[in-house]
């Protein structure tokens, strides 16, 4: 698995690299493995959601043993250094594993040496990098949002350039990462998880061409694509895709899901440099579906397009915090700009926007319940509807 991914397990879990210089016996990894759970629990609330699992974290370990033990000889720590202060939270910990017998006093003057060395050494190890400011700036231009903003203020290239030096330099000086920029021209380019990438919430169908479950990668044929950028979408419909970042129990739905089957997944960002599209961040999709057909997907009708009332009809199937809808009766109000309200009955229609004032009416929903729902086609270009006030359910 990508260093990236493993991220996630927080800075805290560097600090267990120093236990594994020597031995690299099966125990010792499991012994390490525990040690690091009993010294901050939120790794272990990361593998419980599925963002990594028990074998991730013990091969990230091993690959991060040689870096660990190069950066120790070239930053030989001083015994108080990084404790001028008094003793920290960590070393507190630290000395309370000791007195409980889970550590030993020189694995834990080890981790305390390592957690010196890494502040010594911060400074060689991450060099000032040179940005691309032409390449940031096409990135940008790439995310339709920040696109629309730009050229409604006629802000010219060199503007938007300084702008973004200026928020880099902000960022320094508050001492956060210098690896990506963070844009306030009305779209927040994603930061930490996949730079270069800005948000792409979308459903994408297509047939499965390959697949790595090691890395949590794949490569779809794209047959269609559902969100609300629609240039994005004809762009990516027709051609060949890598989708990354699959981890946790989605590894094992991407397992049984054979080579030239019809795959669904949400995405959560896209890469318009490198053309890679990011698994979802949230509201996680990925299944084996049927050969798509617009209709069954709920790509509504033309004539539907606009649509504001109330729709009536039986849930085909409720995930990701949406719902497809097979339509029993269409109730249009007034300033529906529909030509055809009625053109969907009998037809689905996929519904977005659960997740927000619906939210807990929403996790009681499963296939086969009928319900009532108001909602509103405000994008006309997108192929799905929201979801408004009104939400009853009729089981």
């Amino acid at each position: 698995m990508k260093i990236a991914t493993l991220l996630l397990l927080i800075p805290f879990a560097l600090c267990c690299e120093f236990a594994f210089a020597q031995d690299k016996s099966t125990a010792r990894w499991e012994s390490a493995y525990e040690r690091l759970l009993e010294a901050d629990p939120s790794v272990q609330k990361k593998i419980e959601s599925g963002q990594a699992t028990k074998e991730d974290v013990i091969n990230w370990l091993k690959n991060q043993n040689g870096k660990t033990a190069k950066q120790q000889d070239r930053n030989k720590p001083t015994p108080d250094a990084g404790n001028l202060k008094g003793k920290s939270a960590f070393q507190s910990k630290l000395d309370e594993m000791v007195k409980a017998g889970k550590l030993s006093k020189e694995d834990a003057a080890n981790l305390a040496a390592t957690m010196n060395t890494k502040a010594a050494g911060s400074e060689e190890a991450n060099p000032p990098k040179k940005v691309d400011w032409d390449a940031e700036y096409e990135t940008l231009m790439a995310d339709p949002t920040a696109r629309a903003w730009i050229e409604k203020k006629q802000a010219s290239k060199a503007q938007v350039i300084e702008y973004l030096k200026n928020q880099a330099g902000a960022q320094a000086k508050k001492g956060q990462a210098t690896g990506g920029v963070k844009s306030k021209l009305g779209a927040k380019t994603k930061t930490g998880a996949r730079p270069g990438s800005f948000n792409f919430y979308a459903i994408v169908i297509g047939r499965l061409k390959s697949k790595d479950i090691e890395l949590g990668e794949m490569e779809i044929d794209v047959d269609y694509v559902i969100s609300s950028q629609p240039q994005l979408n004809a762009k990516l419909i027709g051609t060949r895709v890598k989708l990354v970042g699959v981890s946790g129990q989605f590894l094992d739905s991407l397992l049984r899901i054979k080579r030239g089957e019809t795959i669904k997944v949400r995405t959560g960002d896209f890469n318009p440099k490198a053309g890679v599209l990011g698994f979802g961040y949230k509201f996680h999709v990925l299944e084996r579906t049927s050969p798509f057909r617009p209709g069954d997907f709920g790509v509504p009708p033309n004539e539907f397009r606009g649509f504001q009332g109330e729709l009536v009809g039986k849930v085909v199937e409720a995930s990701g915090y949406e719902v497809l809808l097979e339509v029993a009766e269409s109730l249009p109000a007034e300033g529906s700009q529909a030509t055809d309200a009625a053109c969907i009955v009998g037809k689905r229609i996929r519904i977005a926007g659960f997740f927000g004032g619906h939210r807990d009416a929403y996790e009681a929903i499963s296939a086969g319940d009928k319900i009532r729902v108001s909602v509103s086609h405000r994008n006309k270009q997108s192929d799905a509807v929201d979801v408004t006030e009104t939400l009853e359910t009729d089981q």
